[in-house]
């Protein structure tokens, strides 16, 4: 078991890192909230120790994008509409909102290499991908972006 002032200093220092995955993916605060719980709860169950704060940071996204990935296939089996609701959270400015609203493939990539600082290799490890790809993704999904923000067409 993991000590509770040091569970609760890596929660806070990693909450808004695991929100915004979890957001991004979900689009829905309620949803959103279960997930960051069964992550950080996955880490408290595993008694995981890591290598740095960059590891457990990397590990902690992760594991959220398949939490959120697994939520989103168990609704799509029931057959739960996917609905986009108006987001409370304070967090959030206009581009991060705009990213939200972009296809799921360019979301996270956008998230992790300009709200995160992620390298496109990290993010190519991180997601499993080719370097290659990640750089695509994100040069589709900044001129899908500048769209949608008001910018010049794609």
């Amino acid at each position: 078991m993991r000590d509770r002032a040091e569970f609760e200093a890596l929660y806070r220092r990693h909450f808004p890192t695991v929100w915004n995955v979890c957001i991004s993916l979900l689009h829905d605060p309620a949803d959103t909230e279960d997930m960051v719980h069964d992550t950080f709860l996955r880490l408290l169950e595993s008694d995981r120790r890591f290598e740095s704060a960059e590891h457990e940071k990397a590990w902690l996204i992760v594991t959220a994008r398949n939490v959120c990935r697994n939520e989103l296939k168990r609704s799509r089996r029931r057959d739960v509409p996917q609905t986009e609701r108006a987001d409370p959270t304070p967090l959030l400015d206009e581009t991060l909102l705009a990213v939200r609203r972009l296809p799921e493939k360019y979301r996270l990539p956008l998230y992790l290499y300009y709200y995160e600082g992620y390298a496109t290799a990290e993010i190519a490890q991180m997601l499993r991908r080719a370097d290659s790809s990640v750089r695509s993704d994100l040069r589709r999904g900044r001129l899908l972006l500048k769209q949608e923000l008001g910018g010049a067409e794609v």
